[in-house]
């Protein structure tokens, strides 16, 4: 079952009024004095909102006294959603893993009933009589009502101490003062601030494939895909050729068809409505993502080298130096991927005959890593043929489940190796040059097998391509090149040659200083506030902080601090939704409160 936003009766559709109300009814709030500690949240999606919660509840349970103010600001009034989670998107955009992961509260303080996880929340609201289970999946729009609904009773539950206050206005540039105060510029107003919590998502920008003269892109590049509706500037029947085959992807391949009017029937075959563009996907190595089905509680691989003692054993290395992630990781890592293939398959978790059946066969016979992250395409008649055939075989593959499938299973591994390999990446526990490997060699591969969409999506794309809509012209990478006079891109290799009238990057950026992709950030180097982090000789990108999400530099001891993507490279997989996944707010809180408490004693 997917829910989506026509399940839910109307009442939860009042929390965006509710947000609207709160960003407009700023009346009561007293500009800040020297006695009021003010702290400046930038960035409205889940993670600004679970530090705001985690604020709020730590100010009451230690009954912290004084006045604050918290200035929460947000690009748009999407509070508490952010973009990603944007309640007006179509619901066939879908999260990519099952609503029972979907927990906005932290368990561990909060377990009032009334402080739902999306099952429940579900279950409160829904108009549909269909039994919610922790294996369903959700629209993205379903997931911000959710996320909307927590941000109404977080506000509701703010401490009385406390004056807070939304600001929809994008955050341009921060700069400190000699005392340490952090100064916030937006379009339309500056703030004094004494404390900053950086949590702004994926605000990074690709930069193009081509390298335009004078800095001018034209319009029909187009280099991102978010939000969907600027995909409305394509006409129909036009060709399109769409950088990557990942989540963004999909995204973009149901916006030009499901969202022009195109119909997926019951037998998953595509309906056209003669408004779609023909999409060209392409990326360094082709591979399209893996599928993934209805993974949750008992229903999934545990791993079996990878485990505490292993972790343990890491640990007391690490004590001492850094891990060689090639070297010393990676093997336990094929080892746990050979075990999970093999074990599914002879349906035994008996170590020595897994072992033993693994060494009877031949060496180039073996199920290995490449198979898994950099498999070859099956030829089966022409090239797309081949394609729509690859990606019904993981469909099949997905719906069996990893405790069925072999495959599924080796996907697994990573997901469920993820939280302890995270446990040494973070701080620079592998060497530089194996960090780098990792990063940038194995991290998307991993992601593309591991973290993949629906079923039901990727049976639309397997539609799509069946259709002709997506069409498959390379099985390697591609050369990109543009001409002016003609305003066409060309997509070129030694198999192909296609003219597309419009480019869509459908990449995520990451954080990379040295490239200059984000302004706020850039601003942040140039006023020294921040310094590139590098581990040996390997700089990832991201800004160098402290184990508590503490921006460091060379010059100053700031209050600001980072959560959420804006770490990785410091931090490794990052969950956009996750209360327990690199949990930095709660650390953020801890700081924030010991600063309060210095400041209050100061003034006394």
């Amino acid at each position: 079952m997917i829910w989506k936003s026509i399940h839910i009766a109307s009442e939860p559709g009042q929390e965006k009024d509710f947000i609207h109300k709160q960003i407009h009814r700023q009346s009561d709030f007293v500009p800040g004095s020297d006695s009021i500690f003010k702290v400046g949240i930038v960035g409205g999606g889940p993670k600004g909102l679970y530090a705001l919660e985690e604020l709020f509840s730590r100010i009451k349970e230690e009954k912290i006294s004084g006045n604050w103010q918290i200035l929460w600001f947000n690009d748009t009034e999407n509070f508490g959603c952010g973009p990603n989670y944007q309640v007006d998107q179509p619901d066939y955009l879908l999260i990519n893993y099952c609503i029972g992961h979907v927990d906005a509260w932290d368990r561990t303080k909060n377990s009032s009933k009334n402080y739902l996880n999306m099952m429940d929340w579900i279950q409160k609201f829904k108009t549909d009589k269909r039994e919610v289970k922790p294996t369903d999946f959700a629209s993205r729009a379903l997931v911000g009502h959710y996320l909307q609904y927590v941000t109404m009773q977080v506000i509701g539950s703010r401490p009385e101490n406390i004056q807070l206050r939304l600001i929809p206005e994008k955050v341009r540039n921060i700069e400190s003062n000699s005392e340490g105060k952090l100064w916030i510029q937006t379009d339309n107003g500056d703030f004094w601030l004494d404390n900053v919590l950086l949590t702004t998502g994926h605000c990074y920008r690709n930069f193009p494939m081509i390298d335009f003269q004078e800095n001018s892109i034209p319009e029909n590049y187009l280099t991102a895909a978010y939000p969907v509706q600027v995909l409305d500037k394509i006409p129909p029947k036009k060709k399109v050729g769409i950088i990557g085959w990942g989540l963004t992807f999909i995204d973009v391949a149901l916006q030009l068809t499901e969202g022009r009017g195109g119909l997926f029937d019951k037998a998953d075959n595509y309906i056209p409505s003669g408004k779609e563009s023909i999409l060209f996907p392409f990326s360094r190595n082709q591979l399209p993502i893996m599928p993934r089905g209805p993974i949750y509680g008992e229903n999934t691989y545990k791993l079996h080298y990878l485990n505490e003692k292993w972790f343990d054993e890491i640990q007391t290395i690490l004590k001492q130096r850094k891990i060689d992630f090639r070297t010393e990781l990676f093997p336990w890592l094929e080892r746990e991927l050979n075990f999970a293939y093999y074990s599914t398959q002879l349906q035994t978790r008996e170590a020595s005959d897994v072992e033993a059946y693994i060494l009877s066969l031949p060496e180039k016979d073996r199920f290995s890593y490449q198979d898994l992250l950099f498999p070859q395409i099956p030829k089966v008649g022409k090239l797309q043929e081949s394609y729509v055939c690859y990606v019904e075989s993981l469909i099949a593959e997905a719906e069996k489940g990893e405790l069925q499938s072999p495959l599924m299973a080796a996907a697994s591994v990573w997901r469920e190796a993820s939280p302890l390999i995270s446990n040494i990446y973070r701080a620079g526990g592998f060497t530089g040059e194996s960090h780098k490997f990792l990063d940038t060699e194995l991290f998307g591969a991993f992601c593309r097998t591991s973290y993949g969409p629906p079923i039901e999506n990727m049976k639309k794309i397997k539609a799509l391509m069946a259709a002709g809509i997506i069409q498959v012209q390379w099985k390697a990478g591609v050369d990109l090149t543009y001409y002016k006079e003609q305003n066409q891109f060309i997509l070129q290799s030694k198999e192909n040659r296609e003219n597309v009238d419009f480019i869509v990057d459908a990449r995520i950026a990451r954080p990379n200083l040295s490239l200059s992709n984000s302004e706020l950030y850039q601003n942040l180097w140039k006023n020294k506030l921040v310094e590139p982090y590098q581990n040996d000789s390997y700089r990832p990108g991201c800004i160098w902080i402290n184990a508590n999400g503490k921006a460091l530099n060379y010059e100053k001891d700031i209050p600001l601090y980072v959560y959420g993507s804006n770490t990785e490279g410091f931090l490794l997989d990052n969950d956009t939704l996750s209360r327990k996944k690199n949990n930095l707010a709660s650390n953020w809180a801890t700081d924030t409160l010991e600063q309060h408490r210095k400041i209050l004693a100061n003034h006394n």
